[in-house]
């Protein structure tokens, strides 16, 4: 026997055949137990061998059994017991530690106690990245692979666990490992320490000082009202009273009408507003931004004003003490101290003024403990509605009333969305003559003649490869051979068998039906070029490329193989292809397949796969445009309800209507939730950016009717509204306790007491010297009071928080957390965190004790590039927005072209709700999706029912000045 030049396909009979005829070549190894599924090419090479070598036996996967393995350079005896891998592979542990992994295994096998390759791998939800090859002999990474879990720190507690200090068990069943020390990040500059970890990302080894670790990108402090003086500020006396005007405005001039919740109707410029949630009027939307984008290009036509300090003034003045005591542990230095008494001193005189007209530090509660509602409603007719009472009347017919003439047709056909009729047969059919010849004949009158159903070939060709009157009378050829070769009367051809012009049409979109009722159907293949002399395959991909051929292909009858004709070739001897082998002969045969073998029964698919498998395929086929709904009016073919076809339509206005008409398992409410990969993701691409299959999101709306444009009418959402001006006070709850509320009346009562005891020292000045006791005690203690006012205001307003106000704040650009609490609370209290998968650029890792906690986005260097860039990026192009999730104390960093004024809760998807989050076009009253986020089931009971809304999926392109 005759070794073969290359591995990899041997046939495993083969091999044991081989074998019973020269049991001398298995002498050296014990029989399996199992059966011979040993991969040849493996022992192959393990043996140095021809293929006449016996096999070496490989263990059962996932059977924990010794097998004998015979080195042939030394006399001793090893054994390999199979363990399970991170990736659920067998490896091999070695129990000499010198020896070495074998070189022809897989990289999910050649480990020495873990992976040794180089997995493409995605931590954290991040871009994919290529870890660094480890050396055999080196032990695992800690957090990676099965390596040990390192320790967090703490500057009072030593860093122990399961009893043993600095040590942690392998996360696998590994040997307790020591966790060496990791020098902290310093300031907001991030230095990875385990060259291990991917640059950028978080490294479990570092132990951060603090709760919330900044990330590397570098930002601008925040002056607030230190803009004043700048060049570009503006001023008015409605809040916020200093802002940047837009840099760009549409370049439509004139006034357009608006009419809001109240009914009020208005004339506006064209400006980018709101729905302001106070009096759901039109306001001109104002967004608060960081520093570097406040001081960057005006790239926006929305207005922007800096970021203001929010938290309440006498929580301010508190913190504002308070921040010099240190966090560490360690005591304070004497310049410290001098500072602390320098700050102290008139922080307690100012409160004790303040407290003199006491007002409530936290802010008010407002909509009943809920988030401000979005105040829309729509006032328009929808283009299509579903129920039939609200379609839109025509000019010259009121509504109700059944008066009048319909004047446009299609008109008429979009607003009551009327069903086509099936044809049982076809209209026209050529029938074969005695002897040779054909005549094109009404079907029905033949039948009256014949008594009997016409039985017929279907002739598939495409206009590229048949152009001309010549060509077409090769096609009557075909048919009229297939015809009589089958034993049939008649065959189908779409150059002749479509009616006169009138019929034409109307039969176009019926020809799924005419191949549905065929005896078989024939093809024929043509080089329109005559320039060279291309194979059957490639006239097949070909004729597959047009958007008609795949569902002919599909519905064809699966009791009989397709006949293909070839131009050139004789045609007595057609090329028999069976249906379920036409797939490997189109370009997409992966998808193609699927639908194959869903048409002949094989594998049947769930209609949401049906739907979007063939929008994919035929999509992605040419099409010699005819009209804008014909890739709609293809897939209408292969549904059981099939819309009257309307002209006027847009590709996503018919994709609508055939879905409305259908049982389409709440497609095109699936399809709204979804986010797309990229910006200029066309609608019928339904992949999702969190790589989530359709049917795995369950919508929470209905879709009510079909807008004008790509938009529908939607009906039973939650949403709120996000506060794009400033950040405003926010009340927390925090649980009473006696010291609480000691602190409470102490604080409050601080003033009245000081003047109090200055008042009775005075009258008892007079000769009442018990007045003027009491008075000196309370002037004490009033002072006492006093002096403890910055210390007392934080044991009041800090602690466990229960709950808070739930607002949505929204700010354009990148501010790190510490800073974002600033800004509400007045200090880093820990009570914000970073989202963990509510938005794409969320980034989360896996604490020392298993647990999920968000990271800064800007860890991934990939994140803090696109913040750069969206600094100074025009207008259209990508910007980056934050928004603060007060009731679940989140924050979410996300892009967007502009940024949303709603968030819209539409459907919900692994334990999460899809929240599309909206910017508003106010001269349609259309809200476009900008983004899609996820968030905490727990929103929705803080949102308020939105009615009926226009919505759409891409805002369309707008011209600027």
């Amino acid at each position: 026997m005759s070794s073969r030049s290359h591995g990899g396909d041997t046939d495993p009979n083969e091999v044991r055949m081989r074998l019973a005829h020269n049991p001398s070549n298995q002498s050296s190894f014990p029989p399996a137990d199992h059966g011979g599924d040993a991969d040849p090419n493996e022992i192959r090479q393990r043996l140095g061998q021809s293929q006449s070598a016996s096999p070496l036996l490989r263990n059962q996967a996932g059977i924990s059994t010794t097998t004998r393995v015979v080195d042939s350079r030394e006399s001793t005896t090893q054994f390999s017991t199979p363990s399970l891998s991170p990736y659920g592979n067998n490896i091999h542990s070695s129990a000499g530690p010198s020896q070495p992994a074998r070189s022809d295994q897989p990289p999910s096998q050649a480990l020495s106690g873990y992976f040794q390759g180089a997995p493409i791998h995605q931590p954290f939800g991040g871009p994919q990245v290529q870890l660094p090859q480890t050396p055999a002999t080196a032990s695992p990474p800690p957090g990676v692979y099965g390596g040990p879990l390192p320790q967090k720190p703490s500057p009072s507690v030593p860093a122990q666990t399961y009893g043993s200090p600095n040590q942690q068990t392998n996360g696998y069943g590994g040997q307790p490992s020591q966790i060496p020390h990791r020098a902290p990040p310093q300031g907001n500059v991030y230095v990875p320490v385990n060259n291990n970890i991917p640059e950028g990302y978080y490294n479990p080894s570092q132990s951060p000082q603090s709760t919330h670790q900044p990330g590397p990108y570098q930002t601008e402090v925040e002056r607030g009202y230190g803009n004043f003086f700048t060049s570009r500020q503006s001023r008015r006396w409605k809040f916020p009273n200093f802002y940047q005007v837009a840099g760009i405005y549409r370049a439509a001039h004139e006034k357009q009408h608006h009419r809001d919740r109240m009914a009020r109707s208005h004339q506006f410029s064209p400006e980018d507003y709101y729905l302001s949630p106070f009096d759901c009027h039109l306001a001109k939307l104002v967004v608060q931004s960081t520093q570097e984008v406040y001081d960057a290009k005006p790239n926006s036509t929305w207005r922007r004003t800096f970021v203001r300090n929010m938290s309440p003034f006498m929580l301010r003045v508190a913190n504002w003490v308070l921040e010099t005591v240190p966090l560490e542990d360690r005591s304070m230095t004497a310049d410290e101290i001098l500072v602390l008494i320098a700050k102290w001193i008139p922080a307690s005189a100012l409160l004790l003024i303040i407290m003199t007209y006491p007002t409530s530090v936290g802010g008010s509660i407002r909509n009943g403990g809920k988030y401000d509602a979005f105040p829309y409603r729509y006032w328009g007719y929808p283009y299509h509605a579903r129920n039939k009472k609200e379609t839109r009347p025509l000019l010259d017919q009121p509504h109700g009333s059944s008066a009048g003439n319909v004047t446009e047709k299609g008109t008429e056909l979009a607003l009551t969305n009327p069903i086509s009729e099936r044809p049982v047969e076809p209209s026209f059919l050529c029938f074969l003559r005695e002897g040779e010849g054909v005549e094109i004949c009404d079907v029905q009158t033949w039948k009256s003649k014949h008594g009997k159903a016409a039985n017929y070939i279907f002739v598939s060709y495409t206009s590229e490869q048949f152009r001309g009157d010549e060509e077409e009378l090769l096609l009557h050829d075909v048919g009229e051979h297939a015809a009589r070769a089958a034993g049939v009367p008649a065959y189908w051809v779409g150059c002749a068998c479509l009616g006169n012009k009138s019929q034409r049409e109307e039969n176009v979109w019926r020809i799924s039906d005419i191949i549905r009722g065929a005896h078989s159907m024939a093809i024929v293949l043509s080089n329109p070029d005559n320039s060279d002399n291309p194979s059957m395959d490639i006239l097949l991909r070909q004729w597959g490329t047009r958007v008609w051929t795949l569902p002919e292909v599909l519905l064809s009858p699966s009791n009989e193989e397709i006949l293909v004709y070839i131009r050139g070739e004789s045609i007595d001897a057609p090329t028999r292809i069976h249906k379920r082998h036409m797939a490997a002969k189109l370009e997409d045969k992966e998808l193609s397949r699927q639908l194959i073998e869903h048409f002949e029964g094989s594998l049947i698919l769930g209609h949401l796969e049906l739907v979007t498998i063939a929008l994919r395929c035929l999509h992605g086929r040419q099409k010699g445009k005819h009209l804008e709904g014909d890739m709609s009016y293809a897939l209408m073919g292969l549904l059981r309800q099939r819309p009257r076809v309307v002209r006027q339509d847009t590709a996503f206005q018919a994709f609508a209507r055939l879905s409305l008409a259908n049982e389409s398992n709440m497609l095109l409410e699936r399809l709204i939730c979804v986010l797309p990969k990229d910006a200029n993701q066309p609608w019928h691409n339904m992949d999702d950016e969190w790589g989530v299959a359709l049917w795995d999101i369950y919508p929470t709306t209905q879709i009510c009717g079909i807008g004008d444009g790509d938009t529908v009418i939607l009906d039973n959402a939650h949403a709120a509204n996000i506060r794009w001006k400033a950040f405003t006070s926010v009340t927390i709850f925090v649980a009473d306790s006696w010291r609480r509320m000691f602190t409470r009346y102490a604080f409050r009562s601080s003033s009245y007491v000081f003047y109090l005891g200055i008042i009775l020292v005075t009258v008892g000045k007079a000769g009442n010297s018990a007045l003027t006791a009491i008075g000196a005690i309370l002037f004490v203690i009033g002072i006492i009071f006093a002096l403890l006012s910055p210390y007392l205001i934080r044991v009041l307003y800090t602690g466990k928080v229960w709950g808070a106000q739930p607002w949505f704040f929204g700010f354009e650009g990148y501010m790190d957390i510490n800073t974002i609490e600033r800004q509400i609370y007045g200090t880093n209290l820990g009570y914000l965190n970073w989202s963990t998968s509510g938005s794409p650029l969320s980034r989360h890792r896996s604490n020392e004790y298993g647990e999920c906690e968000g990271l800064d986005p800007t860890t991934d260097p990939d994140t803090a590039e696109r913040v750069k860039r969206a600094v100074n990026s025009e207008m259209g192009e990508e910007k980056i927005f934050t928004l603060v999730d007060t009731s679940t104390q989140s924050v979410t960093m996300f892009a967007a072209v502009r940024p949303p004024v709603a968030v819209v809760l539409c459907g919900e998807e692994g334990g999460m709700q899809r929240a599309l989050l909206c910017s508003y076009e106010w001269t349609t009253q259309t809200l476009y999706r900008e983004t899609v986020l996820r968030m905490e089931t727990p929103v929705l009971d803080n949102m308020s029912r939105l009615g009926r809304f226009r919505f759409g999926m891409r805002r369309p392109v707008e011209a600027y000045n």
